[in-house]
């Protein structure tokens, strides 16, 4: 039979051990705590091709389900929002043509690198892995779903516009 003791150094053994073999396809997410997966470069299904306009927009947007989006801080035209990440990094989402231009720290070759969806500073800001705070700043930040359907566009090439 193995005391209290026992029992608490079999769990640190066993959480040391899932750590290690886990360590190459997932990292704890320094600001939530979550386990996050690695970012792979490549489409999750690549026989379903993802819309800019009808998936990606609307969770930018914030009119997706649990999304918190980015019109409250990186849109132009939010004049009743605080466009606190607009005026400090120049990163301007508004539209598609704005968000491929970058921002003062994401340079238009950075923010969005068509099929190299873990190069892109965009997926790197969402993963909370690209410096300063993870997007939404503040949180509620994107589940792993919404985050691989941006990965799946810019892994097929980052194509589409706003109002296709």
């Amino acid at each position: 039979m193995v005391g209290a003791s026992g029992r608490a150094r079999c769990a640190v053994t066993t959480l040391v051990a899932l750590v290690s073999a886990g360590a190459g396809c997932a990292e704890i997410s320094p600001e939530t705590g979550e386990l996050r997966m690695a970012c792979v470069d490549a489409d999750s299904d690549p026989a379903k091709r993802v819309s800019f306009a009808t998936e990606i927009r609307p969770m930018m947007n914030g009119d997706a389900p649990g999304i918190r989006g980015c019109r409250q801080c990186h849109y132009g035209s939010n004049a009743g929002g605080s466009r606190e990440g607009l005026l400090a990094t120049g990163l301007d989402l508004e539209t598609l043509q704005t968000l491929r231009r970058g921002g003062r720290s994401s340079p238009p070759d950075e923010i969005v690198v068509p099929g190299k969806p873990c190069s892109s500073a965009l997926v790197q800001k969402l993963q909370g892995t690209f410096g300063g705070a993870r997007m939404p700043r503040g949180g509620p930040h994107w589940d792993a779903p919404a985050i691989q359907l941006v990965i799946d566009w810019i892994a097929e090439g980052a194509e589409g516009a706003d109002g296709e």
